[in-house]
Protein backbone atom coordinates (compact mmCIF):
# COMPACT_ATOMS: atom_id res chain seq x y z
CA UNK A 1 0.00 0.00 0.00
CA UNK A 2 2.92 2.33 0.69
CA UNK A 3 4.28 1.71 -2.82
CA UNK A 4 0.87 2.56 -4.25
CA UNK A 5 0.69 5.78 -2.25
CA UNK A 6 4.21 6.65 -3.46
CA UNK A 7 3.07 6.26 -7.05
CA UNK A 8 0.25 8.66 -6.26
CA UNK A 9 2.52 11.26 -4.74
CA UNK A 10 1.91 14.72 -6.19
CA UNK A 11 3.91 15.52 -9.28
CA UNK A 12 5.01 18.87 -10.64
CA UNK A 13 1.94 18.93 -12.89
CA UNK A 14 -0.47 18.05 -10.07
CA UNK A 15 -1.13 20.38 -7.18
CA UNK A 16 -0.93 19.01 -3.63
CA UNK A 17 -3.74 16.51 -2.95
CA UNK A 18 -4.69 16.15 -6.62
CA UNK A 19 -4.32 12.77 -8.25
CA UNK A 20 -1.77 12.87 -11.11
CA UNK A 21 -4.00 10.54 -13.15
CA UNK A 22 -7.63 11.51 -12.63
CA UNK A 23 -9.45 14.76 -11.86
CA UNK A 24 -10.18 13.81 -8.23
CA UNK A 25 -8.45 14.41 -4.90
CA UNK A 26 -6.37 11.47 -3.66
CA UNK A 27 -8.18 11.54 -0.31
CA UNK A 28 -11.46 10.94 -2.18
CA UNK A 29 -10.16 7.66 -3.62
CA UNK A 30 -11.41 4.34 -2.38
CA UNK A 31 -8.95 1.37 -2.29
CA UNK A 32 -9.82 0.33 -5.85
CA UNK A 33 -9.31 3.84 -7.20
CA UNK A 34 -5.98 4.01 -5.33
CA UNK A 35 -4.79 0.84 -7.07
CA UNK A 36 -6.19 1.84 -10.45
CA UNK A 37 -4.58 5.30 -10.43
CA UNK A 38 -1.29 3.92 -9.09
CA UNK A 39 -1.14 1.33 -11.88
CA UNK A 40 -2.10 3.94 -14.46
CA UNK A 41 0.65 6.30 -13.26
CA UNK A 42 3.27 3.54 -12.97
CA UNK A 43 2.56 2.23 -16.46
CA UNK A 44 2.18 5.68 -18.03
CA UNK A 45 -1.18 4.51 -19.38
CA UNK A 46 -3.91 6.66 -20.83
CA UNK A 47 -7.27 5.33 -19.74
CA UNK A 48 -10.55 6.58 -18.32
CA UNK A 49 -11.12 7.29 -14.65
CA UNK A 50 -12.41 4.43 -12.49
CA UNK A 51 -12.97 6.49 -9.36
CA UNK A 52 -16.19 6.40 -7.43
CA UNK A 53 -15.27 9.85 -6.08
CA UNK A 54 -17.73 11.57 -8.33
CA UNK A 55 -18.84 11.76 -11.89
CA UNK A 56 -16.65 13.45 -14.39
CA UNK A 57 -17.74 14.96 -17.63
CA UNK A 58 -17.68 12.32 -20.32
CA UNK A 59 -17.15 12.82 -23.98
CA UNK A 60 -20.07 12.02 -26.24
CA UNK A 61 -18.44 8.82 -27.52
CA UNK A 62 -17.87 7.60 -23.93
CA UNK A 63 -21.52 7.86 -22.90
CA UNK A 64 -23.38 4.58 -22.60
CA UNK A 65 -25.80 3.68 -25.35
CA UNK A 66 -29.37 4.50 -24.48
CA UNK A 67 -31.00 2.61 -27.32
CA UNK A 68 -32.28 -0.79 -26.30
CA UNK A 69 -31.26 -3.67 -28.52
CA UNK A 70 -33.65 -6.59 -28.44
CA UNK A 71 -32.33 -10.12 -28.81
CA UNK A 72 -33.59 -12.04 -31.84
CA UNK A 73 -32.87 -15.76 -31.80
CA UNK A 74 -31.54 -17.59 -34.83
CA UNK A 75 -34.81 -19.49 -35.01
CA UNK A 76 -36.79 -16.24 -35.15
CA UNK A 77 -34.43 -14.98 -37.86
CA UNK A 78 -35.07 -18.15 -39.89
CA UNK A 79 -38.83 -17.82 -39.46
CA UNK A 80 -38.67 -14.18 -40.57
CA UNK A 81 -36.72 -15.09 -43.72
CA UNK A 82 -39.20 -17.82 -44.68
CA UNK A 83 -42.16 -15.58 -43.82
CA UNK A 84 -40.80 -12.75 -45.97
CA UNK A 85 -40.18 -15.14 -48.88
CA UNK A 86 -43.72 -16.49 -48.61
CA UNK A 87 -45.08 -12.94 -48.44
CA UNK A 88 -43.26 -12.03 -51.68
CA UNK A 89 -44.26 -15.13 -53.60
CA UNK A 90 -47.83 -15.66 -52.42
CA UNK A 91 -50.89 -13.53 -51.82
CA UNK A 92 -51.21 -14.67 -48.21
CA UNK A 93 -51.66 -12.34 -45.25
CA UNK A 94 -48.87 -11.67 -42.75
CA UNK A 95 -50.52 -13.93 -40.19
CA UNK A 96 -50.91 -16.78 -42.66
CA UNK A 97 -47.30 -16.39 -43.85
CA UNK A 98 -46.06 -16.47 -40.24
CA UNK A 99 -48.02 -19.63 -39.44
CA UNK A 100 -46.90 -21.35 -42.63
CA UNK A 101 -43.26 -20.37 -42.03
CA UNK A 102 -43.35 -21.90 -38.53
CA UNK A 103 -44.90 -25.11 -39.88
CA UNK A 104 -42.36 -25.36 -42.74
CA UNK A 105 -39.38 -24.85 -40.46
CA UNK A 106 -40.74 -27.40 -38.01
CA UNK A 107 -41.10 -29.92 -40.83
CA UNK A 108 -37.57 -29.24 -42.07
CA UNK A 109 -36.10 -29.48 -38.55
CA UNK A 110 -37.93 -32.75 -37.81
CA UNK A 111 -37.01 -34.39 -41.12
CA UNK A 112 -34.15 -36.90 -40.73
CA UNK A 113 -30.90 -35.57 -42.11
CA UNK A 114 -30.44 -38.36 -44.67
CA UNK A 115 -33.77 -37.35 -46.28
CA UNK A 116 -32.81 -33.67 -46.40
CA UNK A 117 -29.79 -34.31 -48.62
Amino acid sequence: MIAMRAALAPTAAAPSGDCPVCPHQTDAHDPIADRFCAATAAGALHRRCACAAGGRETKKEERPMTARIDFVSRYDQRVAKVRDLLKQDTGLTDTACQALAVRLLHLIDETPEDLRR
